[in-house]
């Protein structure tokens, strides 16, 4: 446990240090709880840039590929535990939500914004959640409630929702309730069978001399990153 303390301590240093572009660690737990749940799944390449804002056009959050390398390995990681976490021992899960220090008031806005990154990434297959009865869809509406009032302030166009005292608690709970109906193997209306895939990590390895480099700049490893 004081290894994975200390690994998820690294991590939010190393998220802190890059610039507004790249997530801090709530916002990137949300980030990677959004993307457990969705009914598809989507591939590295694309979430990694989305988390660390990637091709923008304002060059890369990284200062080198071994800087990028370093980032990505404590991603991993963490992805990883949460994924253990989810999988294995679901009552101890718990969202990373920002406290107050001073008053103690969890703000849960921030990792909601995150979620809402992944939701949007497969935005309609997220929706499709609304088309199974009971309490996925009940979870569906939630989720979609908290992210359009963490994003804009109201609660948007979906189906009206009350939410309650706890809105933490409730969105623990809504998370535990997708992920639980999304490893079921029960098909989601309008979306793929979803099929278990191995760590999405593993076929990425180290960057070669001819591949694109990861710092989005869109030229061979070698001649960008690579040359430094």
């Amino acid at each position: 446990m004081t290894e994975q303390t200390n690994s998820h301590d690294a991590l939010e240093q190393a998220l802190l240090a890059l610039d507004d572009r790249a997530m801090v660690l709530e916002e990137l737990d949300g980030f990677i709880a959004g993307l457990l749940i969705l009914p598809e799944q989507v591939p590295l390449s694309e979430w990694f840039s989305t988390a660390f804002g990637l091709g923008k056009g304002e060059g890369s959050v990284f200062t080198s590929i071994d800087h990028a390398n370093a980032v990505l390995d404590l991603v991993t990681r963490y992805h990883d535990d949460l994924v253990r976490t989810l999988a294995d021992t679901p009552k101890q899960y718990q969202p990373r939500f920002a406290v107050d220090d001073a008053s103690g008031q969890v703000n849960w806005e921030i990792w909601v914004e995150g979620f809402a990154e992944a939701a949007h990434l497969r935005r309609d297959r997220f929706k499709a959640y609304l088309l199974v009865p009971g309490e996925v869809a009940r979870a569906a509406t939630l989720m979609m409630a908290v992210m359009d009032l963490a994003r804009h302030g109201n609660l948007g166009t979906v189906e009206p929702i009350d939410l309650g005292d706890d809105v933490a608690s409730d969105i623990r709970t809504a998370v535990l309730t997708l992920h639980r109906y999304r490893h079921s193997g029960a098909p989601v209306p309008g979306a793929p069978l979803f099929t278990e895939l191995a760590n999405p990590f593993a076929a990425l390895g180290k960057t070669g001399r001819n591949d694109p480099c990861p710092c989005g700049s869109g030229r061979k490893y070698k001649r960008c990153c690579g040359a430094n």
